[in-house]
């Protein structure tokens, strides 16, 4: 189907499609700053001790570095790929698969991590040294991202330069939505996850890459076809989604030994994306986790879209 490049959106409208009104949540429950820092796991900090960070996610990592406590960061997780003085700084393990020694080395006063740090039992183990353990929400709208920068503001006493941050991202956000080419009709993009041929996810409603996928100008074909959360890549998966550009990871698409090896993944081939060779590959850090460098993420998301349907 031809598609043709449409004007600059209506920036009232994308926002509201992308969740960006505001931080509200609508439910009348106090925010972070009234009620102290609660973490997303229910355990609250009374006065965290920055001196002695080790953040468990690349994206946590540059929110401290936004903050103005990147010195205070002794050790990361290995996503973490940005700033560049944070790269070359110790590595506490991987926050998914995290084992209390790779942390407790570093002599932290405060560990940082999100829902998907895992395991449970290895936070209890951090916890039981006396390290308190913050846990953050990875949000899934840009209004959750809001309010994420906020509770690290106040878990880390920087809550005025959390509030600027917020301010600015969320401008940055706006203008690249608004500033994004479209197509039309919008194509349909589908996320797929991989960590090998074994571990082949397909992505839709309830995860980060819908709205991002969203505000880049696409439909997510995962989401549309009525994927909630994911599940496994299977040929009738993805000839429900009828994708017409699929969205991996680089990590994955190495570990797949590149585009032929995911078009040899059963079903690929078949759809439009695989048929007429449209493959996005972008770091995992920057579309598994909303960052401070999310607008880039959009800009770039959006840019590639264009020029990958260029003259269809």
């Amino acid at each position: 189907m031809a598609r043709r490049r449409l004007g600059l959106v209506s920036l009232g409208g994308m926002i509201l499609a992308v969740s960006l009104a505001g931080c509200s949540t609508g439910s009348g429950e106090e925010g972070p700053t009234e009620r102290g820092f609660v973490g997303a796991d229910g355990i609250g900090i009374e006065a965290a001790d920055p001196s002695r960070i080790v953040t468990l996610s690349g994206d946590l990592t540059e929110f401290v570095f936004e903050l103005g406590l990147g010195p205070s960061i002794v050790a990361t997780d290995v996503t973490t790929v940005a700033p560049e003085e944070a790269v070359t700084l110790p590595k506490a393990g991987i926050g998914r698969f995290l084992t209390a020694e790779g942390v407790l080395k570093h002599d932290p006063t405060l560990v940082i991590g999100d829902t998907q740090t895992a395991p449970l039992s290895t936070i209890e183990q951090i916890r039981a040294a006396g390290v308190p353990v913050a846990i953050l929400p990875v949000p899934t709208t840009f209004d959750g991202l809001s309010e994420k920068i906020a509770s690290l503001g106040l878990l880390l006493g920087r809550e005025s330069e959390a509030a600027a941050l917020e301010e600015r991202l969320r401008d940055d956000i706006e203008d690249a939505v608004a500033s994004a080419p479209r197509l039309d009709p919008p194509p349909r993009a589908a996320f797929v996850y991989s960590r090998g041929p074994d571990v082949m996810l397909l992505f839709g409603e309830g995860m980060t890459t819908k709205p991002l996928i969203e505000a880049s100008g696409a439909v997510d074909a995962g989401a549309a076809a009525g994927v909630e959360g994911t599940i496994t890549v299977t040929p009738e998966a993805l000839a429900a989604a009828a994708p017409d550009v699929l969205i991996v990871t680089s990590e994955g698409l190495e570990m797949l030994d590149g585009i032929d090896g995911l078009l040899a993944i059963p079903g690929v081939a078949g759809t439009p994306a695989g048929a007429n060779g449209r493959v996005l590959a972008y770091p995992e850090g920057d579309v598994l986790t909303f960052g401070p460098r999310i607008a880039d993420s959009i800009r770039r998301m959006a840019e590639d879209l264009d020029r990958v349907f260029d003259g269809s």
